[in-house]
């Protein structure tokens, strides 16, 4: 029931129904204290901050991201561990905590166990190629040099995997943003190109939404149309 309302929450966030989303989390939150299962009500509570830090709220996100991490503890195992490091290190670089989040990210890394499939958490999709993307996307964010090498390490062994067509639209959609930040208009326009044509092969509204704020460089700049 829990993985039910946290997958129907999600799918409303993507699609761009944010409460609507929240409250399949709130739901899920609450299937899960009922349940006594700590790694669910984690899970519901970290992809919940996931809203927030969409509305601007990173201070809130953080906050609840805490809270995930607190429930989990060393209650649940070493991928979901890893999983919340690494989500919770992504609200930091939102809320400009640089070496708050570069900490969180070294400690997903650890977490990460060798063979990162748990049948107990089917929910969860994480290797190390994702750890690479998702740190990839808060080094954009804290506006940092190496952020493109980090997210174009993630995209050979994304592609190679076939990752799932969601964290490749992620990925690509952070790629515009570090490239445009980087001044290459040419490669921030092809990333924002993969992202927006996978984006609507999903119909998700969020990474288009993300798009509309792309700003390319140069003295003809331009959002994306």
């Amino acid at each position: 029931m829990t993985d039910a309302r946290t997958l129907a929450g999600w799918t409303a966030l993507d699609s761009g129904s944010q409460l609507q989303a929240w409250r399949y989390h709130e739901d899920a939150k609450v299937s899960s204290r009922e349940a006594e299962a700590p790694h669910l009500l984690a899970h519901a509570a970290a992809q919940q901050a996931v809203i927030l830090l969409d509305l601007g709220d990173a201070t809130g996100a953080v906050e609840l991201l805490e809270f995930a991490r607190s429930v989990a503890n060393n209650r649940v195992p070493d991928l979901l561990r890893s999983w919340l490091a690494a989500a919770h290190a992504e609200g930091l670089a939102s809320a400009g905590r640089r070496d708050d989040a570069l900490r969180a990210f070294d400690q997903a890394d650890e977490d990460l166990p060798a063979n990162p499939v748990d049948p107990e958490m089917p929910f969860l999709l994480l290797d190390s190629g994702h750890l690479a993307r998702w740190r990839g996307g808060a080094l954009t964010k804290l506006g940092e040099q190496d952020a493109i090498e980090q997210l174009e390490s993630a995209v050979r062994a994304l592609e190679t995997a076939r990752a799932a067509v969601r964290g490749r639209t992620a990925m690509y959609v952070d790629l515009a943003f570090a490239y445009s930040a980087a001044g290459d208009r040419e490669a921030a326009i092809a990333y924002a190109q993969q992202a927006r044509r996978l984006a609507s092969q999903i119909g998700s509204d969020r990474q288009r939404r993300r798009l509309e704020n792309l700003t390319l460089p140069g003295a003809t700049g331009s959002t994306i149309a």
